[in-house]
């Protein structure tokens, strides 16, 4: 019970503990608060104990008491609303949040392509690059005019199964042996059979022209009599002279070249004394297309695909096991595409469990499905909301795989959020307030400042990511940045109603009991004072401010700490440094798989594979191109990525003047003659039998035709002029209409020849040069000049719109990174500028590129902007993390700290990547753009708790630090741990690497900012005001007329009049002129031994217990009108 007045013998009303009088004004760190009688009594008392029998030599005093401002601040307006109307804010803010998830499903109800999904490309263009639109002008030259092709009988009619089709290729190996032996080519020709004797084989192989099934592109070709007809040597079934026939075939000018496809780099095929050694060897089953019967492409491919997956699976997955002492190494398309949708279904039960672990364990932390449920429901509706932005707002038309993983990012993140949130509201259960909207408001002031100080680190750490070229990372990051920020508005507008009507509905299941006002008959007795008890925080926090704290502020393991620390970030550092680019081709399973062993096997055990086709494998063709010029996308949107933009001509071309044909012929055998060190330098592949580089030139080929064609002695000779197409459609007037004499009105000289040497005299006769040179060569209808034929079978006078040629390189996909690549790239560029500078005019405006099955340059220099973009970002985002850090803090010093913390943790997960085995590629450098944003939270959240305390020193700062924050950076760090361990046994190698470093991540960040950044705090954490902006902020206004010089600043600062600085002061002996003036010296309240040390130097609690309260001195300490039973 409060005591009366006249039990207190004073003219004053007795007080509730939350009513006392308001005595004086203070400052709390930088935010104005009251504090009440008691506190400041308490605080007095305190001082007094720590003077009673010490020397002049004193230690600081770190007070714990809180001085009871924010107990009665004035409520937030938002705050007192939801807890006097908890039902109506819960309905209010669910309905906001449901909305964004009721417009989605009526958008794609209404049939909106709501969520423009893209899983099986991830668009990595860089749309200004000019290898990427010479790229797409040469595979969009077709689409913006009318291409007139020649007829030629035979070629292009697609015959029943004539073209070769998801073919099944084989790899056979003998480690540390020789394949070649007698009875490993036994062992293949076994496999070969039974692979080709698989029930209906005969009705999907590639069949020749003569309906006959293609035998396997095979080494066992050079032993079953295929080649007998070149020699006899080579019909050796039973493999009795293997090395004899192989070093045949390895001297045969028709069979050389043939027989590279099937040797190993380490092959030895030996002359001299008949050797032929390889470990390792390949081979091709093929399947056709097209299949007799009227099916369209996609149902015969649908056909072709069930027979592959049906009859081939099983058994090549038991051949992959090994045969007879081979290692055995398979692929077919089909058979890839149903691993990875097999992998992705055990990959989704990985992400299905990750997402599980995260939902439990915040069930776990908040002790509520209420509160759990409702928070996971508001991180799903940010994510609708947030596309909603991302898609209409903002006007992105692209989602892919990367947008999809923010959901497990933000799952993260808002199971951070919401402990965050929970957590300061179950501390301030162990306080009292003068009503629960006082209670919730304290709670959501911290909360809602912390979490946005993190949330704007980590949205800006994103937001860098939209500085990127590469469309799948700018809008990754764009969509990520956003997300944060409206998980952030979710939480701060509808979680605090969550835990509220869960606090008034549905038990205090979530903190402890003792929370609102204490009814003024408890005030002041025994069971008021009693302090909660200690079991009620939880281990972690009784961890963290027992053992822990001592162990942060030893005076030796603090610095055994530190140079820990310092050690592992040296080491980690160190192999950070040894990071190298990614030569090889997106992984997409992990090592050991079979398709990987596969591709690496093709890229490193084999010679460069130069025969024509589409295969991934192949060598990269290097195409100079005329009559083109870079395309032109303005038209395309910025995110319509399959946008392939105009095709833009080249006017100026025209190989029609005499002297333009010539230049050409001339660059061709320019380019067969390259010396040594040119070919060198630009990789071009020279063939095995003549040592030539190889050159796909149409006009050499148009040359030889025209020397011997046999026109009744015309003279038609290259180059092709007036006169010879004259003399030559005088010579075939068969073919050509001389009549009307073409010559005075016809241009149009060297298309003709065209159409005749491609059309073998416009007979349609089949012939390998239409097949080979027909792509390269594009031709159009002219108004003026094109006639038909005398048949009417075809027309000549078409006009010339672009030609290309092919220069074959020793380069292929996945085997060159780009600090070599580049290189390469600049030198053909500077040949080719070089050379077209001294061609004619109107076939001076050629281009380079490598424009066919893969966009080898551009691909190089994804690579490299990619890893750019990636060490930029991470710079940039550590960069602005310490302007943000800065102002949030209101610290420098803080900010600086923090800021290292980041950057050290972005150090030592770039290590862990040469440490892995793995190298900066694609899957690596999208990964390093998530660094910076996941490793901020934790140590924003420890560096906003210490510059929120109420406390001056350093060491009560860091205790506040971990008791009101610690457990929330441990819960949200468990949280994001415990659900990437799931990802870590993915068999897709970027999900595994994904949970490799969203774990390397989140530890080195809890490690660095619980364990380093928490020690330094300790050691060198800002005190008072230092490195406040606070100071710098009054420097630049000036001082005010009002205000009064610091009796503690040593004149060297100022403050209002009306502030008095008691929350927690470093003691130190007071000088009696310090005293308040004209008072006089009062009697000691001491006896015994320490009376004539107080007499002597009076301390600064009886200096300030003086200042305060004049008018109890010099009596005892405690004020009249305050029981004894308020003070320990």
């Amino acid at each position: 019970m409060a005591p009366t007045r006249a039990e207190t013998g004073t003219n004053q009303e007795p007080m509730d503990r939350n009513d006392v009088p308001k005595q004086q004004k203070v400052i709390n760190g930088s935010a104005n608060a009251w504090v009440s009688t008691v506190d400041i009594v308490k605080y007095i008392r305190t001082m007094e104990d720590q003077e009673h029998c010490q020397t002049h030599e004193q230690e600081p005093v770190i007070v714990e008491e809180e001085t009871g401002p924010s107990r009665t601040r004035k409520p937030l307006a938002w705050c007192k609303f939801i807890v006097k109307r908890p039902k109506t804010a819960f309905a209010i803010t669910l309905c906001f949040s449901l909305s964004f998830l009721v417009v989605t499903l009526v958008l794609v109800a209404l049939g909106e392509d709501v969520f423009p999904t893209v899983f099986a490309d991830l668009p990595l263009q860089l749309r200004d690059d000019d290898q990427y639109l010479r790229y797409l002008a040469w595979h969009g030259r077709d689409q913006n005019f009318t291409k007139y092709t020649h007829r030629v009988d035979g070629l292009g009619s697609g015959g029943e199964r004539t073209e070769l089709s998801q073919p099944i290729l084989i790899v056979y190996e003998k480690p540390g042996g020789n394949v070649f032996s007698r009875e490993n080519l036994r062992a293949i020709k076994e496999v070969e059979d039974q692979l080709i004797g698989k029930p209906g084989y005969e009705d999907y192989c590639q069949m020749d022209d003569s309906g006959r099934c293609l035998k396997p592109t095979s080494i066992i070709r050079f032993f079953d009599g295929t080649y007998a007809s070149i020699d006899p040597i080579f019909n050796d079934t039973d493999f009795e002279n293997v090395a004899s026939v192989l070093v045949a075939a390895n001297t045969s000018p028709h069979l050389k070249e043939v027989l590279q496809y099937h040797l190993g780099k380490d092959a030895a095929i030996n002359a001299g004394n008949y050797t032929a050694v390889s470990s390792i060897t390949r081979s091709i089953i093929p399947l056709g297309l097209p299949l007799a019967g009227n099916y369209t492409e996609a149902e015969m491919q649908g056909i072709l695909t069930s027979f592959i997956s049906e009859r081939y699976f099983s058994c090549l997955e038991e051949l992959s096991s090994g045969y007879r002492g081979l290692d055995i190494i398979y692929y077919n398309e089909q058979l890839f595409r149903d691993a990875i949708d097999k992998t992705v279904m055990y990959d989704m039960i990985c992400v299905v469990g990750s997402l599980a672990f995260i939902f439990f364990f915040m069930w776990f932390q908040t002790r509520s499905l209420w509160v759990t449920g409702f928070a996971v429901f508001g991180i799903i509706t940010s994510f609708c909301g947030t596309n909603l932005i991302y898609r209409y707002a903002l006007g992105f038309r692209f989602f892919g795989t990367l947008h999809v993983l923010t959901t497990f990012i933000i799952l993260g993140i808002g199971a951070d959020d919401v402990f965050v949130f929970v957590d300061n509201w179950k501390a301030t259960g162990f306080k009292t307030y003068d009503g629960l909207e006082h209670r919730l408001s304290a709670a959501y002031r911290h909360a809602s400042v912390s979490m946005l100080v993190t949330s704007l680190t980590t949205a800006v750490a994103f937001f860098v990511n939209a500085f990127s070229s590469l469309l799948g990372v700018k809008t990754f990051g764009i969509f990520a940045g956003i997300l944060v920020l409206m998980n952030y508005v979710t939480v701060v507008t509808f979680l605090p109603t969550v835990v509220i009507t869960h606090h008034h509905y549905l038990g205090n299941r979530c903190c402890p009991k003792r929370c609102v006002k204490i009814s003024p008959e408890l005030a002041g007795t025994e069971e008021f004072e009693k302090p909660v008890e200690e079991e009620k925080k939880s281990v972690v926090v009784r961890f963290l401010i027992g053992p822990y704290i001592r162990l942060l502020t030893h005076k030796v393991l603090r610095w055994i700490i530190v140079f820990a620390f310092i050690a592992m970030t040296t080491v980690f550092i160190y192999y950070a440094t040894q990071l190298g680019s990614q030569e090889e081709p997106v992984q997409l399973f992990k090592d050991g798989n079979n398709f990987v062993r596969h591709s690496k096997k093709n890229a490193d055990s084999f010679v460069p594979d130069t025969s024509s086709g589409s295969s991934v494998y192949r060598t990269a063709d290097v195409y100079i191109v005329w009559g083109l010029k870079n395309q032109d996308d303005k038209k395309c949107h910025q995110t319509d990525y399959e946008c392939t933009g105009d095709t833009v001509w080249d006017e100026s071309f025209d190989l029609n003047p005499p002297p333009s044909q010539q230049a050409l012929r001339d660059f061709c055998a320019r380019l067969r003659n390259l010396t040594e060190e040119e070919g060198d330098r630009l990789y071009v592949f020279r063939n095995v039998v003549t040592g030539e580089v190889e050159v796909n030139c149409f006009i050499d080929s148009m040359y030889d035709f025209y020397e011997h064609v046999d026109l009744n002695s015309s003279n038609v000779r290259m180059p092709i002029s007036e006169n010879k197409i004259w003399n030559l459609m005088t010579a075939d007037q068969s073919t050509f209409d001389s009549s009307s004499g073409p010559h005075d009105t016809f241009y149009r000289n060297f298309e003709t020849g065209v159409g005749y040497w491609l059309t073998r005299g416009y007979t349609g006769r089949p012939n390998s040069d239409f097949a080979e040179y027909g792509e390269l060569i594009g031709e159009e209808v002219d108004q003026k000049d094109t006639t038909p034929v005398a048949n009417n079978t075809d027309v000549y006078g078409t006009r010339l719109r672009y030609v290309a040629i092919k220069v074959t390189t020793t380069l292929s996909y996945g085997t060159i990174g780009y600090e070599a690549g580049i290189p390469i790239i600049d030198a053909w560029e500077d040949f080719v500028s070089a050379e077209m500078e001294k061609m004619p005019p109107s076939v001076s405006g050629a281009f380079q590129c490598t424009c066919g099955y893969v966009n080898l340059w551009h691909w190089i220099k994804v690579q490299k902007t990619l890893a750019d973009s990636a060490i930029k970002g991470v710079i940039l985002g550590i960069l602005l993390a310490f302007p943000l850090l800065t102002i949030a803090t209101s610290n420098i010093i803080l900010g600086a700290m923090a800021t290292m913390s980041i950057g050290l943790t972005t150090g030592c997960v770039i290590g862990i990547i040469p440490i892995a085995g793995w190298k900066l590629g694609l899957l690596e450098s999208l990964n390093l753009s998530l660094i910076v944003g996941l490793a901020v939270d934790y140590v924003v959240h420890l560096a906003e708790g210490y510059h929120l305390s109420p406390k001056e020193d350093r060491l009560g700062r860091l205790h506040d630090t971990l008791e009101h924050v610690g457990v929330s950076v441990v819960s949200g760090a468990a949280t994001t741990l415990g659900a990437s361990t799931f990802m870590l046994f993915a068999k897709i190698l970027f999900f595994m690497q994904f949970g490799v470093f969203m774990f390397c991540t989140i530890g080195f960040s809890l490690l660095f900012s619980l364990g380093l950044f928490t020690t330094m705090l300790g050691i060198m954490g800002p005190q008072g005001r230092t490195g406040s902006l606070v100071v710098i902020y009054h420097w630049l206004i000036g001082r005010n007329k009002v205000d009064v010089d610091c009796d503690r600043c040593e004149g060297k600062g100022f403050h209002s009049p009306d502030k008095v600085q008691v929350s927690s002061i470093a003691v130190k002996p007071l000088d009696g002129n310090q005293l308040p003036d004209n008072q006089p010296e009062p009697a000691s309240p001491f006896e015994g031994p320490c009376k004539q040390l107080v007499d002597e130097q009076p301390g600064p609690a009886f200096a300030l217990r003086r200042r305060l309260f004049p008018d109890d001195l010099p009596g005892p300490l405690y004020p009249s009108y305050l029981p004894p039973t308020d003070y320990p």
